[in-house]
């Protein structure tokens, strides 16, 4: 999108249960592991690439992290407790073609759009909202493909935002009027009938981006069957005349990572509550990679800009005052350095050892961006064993009162990072148990 507007106790727990959780978690254990991570139980399961972001993806400039071993802990837990709020990931779908960076993927290619779903449920994403440029073309196409994959998925929805691209596209030497107007028919005819479209309360929701601001949204109302509930923009749009709602977004040119514009945002919100917030998370902003950059950004601060802005959401709402919605903005910007698809680096590593029968770790880095700890063990470098989990600030392990083989163990310790983040593992320590008589 062209934007106008980042040693202490030792829990004891089995391993396919855990010790710890996040702030919107329902339990006080560590989230379970998903297929498309932790539970492969083996060396690649836990270091290799685990996203759908492309495995020939490498580190840019502009801060977007190459393909990498992501957490799939629920991001919803890193909401308020008791958040019910509803998480849509923004999706681009024009990746493939030669006007757009090479990202390793065509968004057209219908196994993308199958892992890119499969990656977004597994991290805890409800559904996405499409950035939509209008009909008859590949990104139309793609819209067309993440529809009959979502319907897939019980409970994944997703949703139409108009692109102000979309709006010549719409009809060649028509009004701007006449091209709303097109484009809402036509959405409504191919995409409202969809069980997995979202809708509030029975009505499709459309969001827009930019779109012509002479345009009268209740004529183009008018001639839709079907009148979906609109989503504006920003602060303003909460008091637009045809308003259910607003959404925010990154705002690279506003002060203090884009907080402040959060805070207002919200609060605006608040003042609005007989129609629908839609906030806003993001990593960073970087727009030096897109052909339309013009010098903005939010520095990502090492994973900070991300649970920043949830943090803003959590001092504002709670369990009896909820966000209705959130937009992770963005899953696949690529070229604004926004996307979360391969992850957020946290600068954050370790080194283990051991020390008798103690294994250690230090860490470099905010540890703050780390769930929790978990703890293995190999014999054939390859095939790993579950021994326990920590929570983050614990350091050590006492070695002895773990079940291990006798004979020499490869140890590992995996910084199992907050969600959207990259897990971290070290290289293993080696260690022959001597507890008196072997475990």
């Amino acid at each position: 999108m062209r934007h106008t507007k980042f040693v202490s106790i030792l829990l004891l727990c089995a391993a396919a249960v855990g010790c710890g959780a996040g702030q919107g978690a329902q339990s006080k254990l560590f989230p379970a592991s998903t297929p498309s991570s932790n539970s492969n139980n083996n060396i690649a399961g836990l270091t290799d690439n685990n996203t759908s972001a492309a495995n020939s993806f490498v580190n840019q400039s502009n801060g977007n992290l190459g393909a990498n071993n992501v957490s799939k802990l629920n991001v919803h837990s890193l909401l308020y407790s008791g958040a019910t709020t509803k998480i849509f990931a923004h999706l681009m779908l024009w990746f493939g073609g030669s006007s757009h960076m090479n990202v390793g993927y065509s968004s057209s290619d219908a196994a993308q759009i199958q892992r890119q779903i499969a990656d977004m449920i597994s991290r805890g994403i409800d559904g996405v909202v499409i950035d939509w440029y209008g009909p008859n073309n590949a990104v139309d196409q793609a819209t067309k493909a993440v529809m009959h994959e979502a319907e897939k998925h019980a409970g994944f929805t997703f949703a139409i935002m108009i692109d102000a691209g979309a709006m010549g596209n719409a009809c060649s030497g028509c009004s701007s009027q006449d091209a709303l107007t097109q484009l809402l028919q036509y959405v409504e005819k191919t995409y409202f009938g969809s069980p997995a479209y979202f809708t509030i309360q029975g009505q499709p929701v459309v969001t827009n981006f930019n779109v012509d601001g002479s345009v009268d949204w209740q004529k183009a109302n008018g001639n839709l069957q079907t009148p979906p509930r609109f989503l504006f923009q920003d602060q303003g749009g909460f008091a637009h005349a045809m308003s259910d709602g607003s959404f925010s977004w990154v705002m690279p040119t506003t002060p203090n990572y884009g907080l402040e514009y959060l805070s207002s945002f919200y609060q605006t919100g608040l003042s609005f509550p007989r129609i629908e917030t839609m906030g806003a998370t993001y990593k960073g902003f970087n727009d030096a990679l897109a052909g339309w950059g013009s010098g903005r950004a939010i520095d990502q601060q090492c994973g900070q800009t991300w649970l920043q802005t949830f943090s803003q959401i959590n001092s504002t709402y709670n369990s009896g005052r909820q966000l209705p919605y959130l937009q992770l903005v963005t899953w696949n910007d690529y070229e604004e350095g926004t996307e979360l698809e391969s992850g957020i680096d946290s600068c954050f590593s370790l080194e283990a050892s051991v020390s008798g029968n103690t294994l250690e770790w230090t860490t470099i880095g905010n540890e703050n961006t780390v769930d929790h700890y978990a703890v293995y063990s190999s014999q054939d470098g390859q095939k790993l064993t579950p021994l326990t989990q920590t929570q983050a600030g614990t350091h050590s392990v006492d070695l002895c009162s773990l079940s291990l083989p006798a004979g020499n163990n490869s140890l590992y310790v995996q910084a199992v990072a907050k969600p959207m983040l990259a897990n971290r593992m070290p290289a293993p320590v080696s260690y022959t148990p001597a507890c008196g008589a072997a475990h």
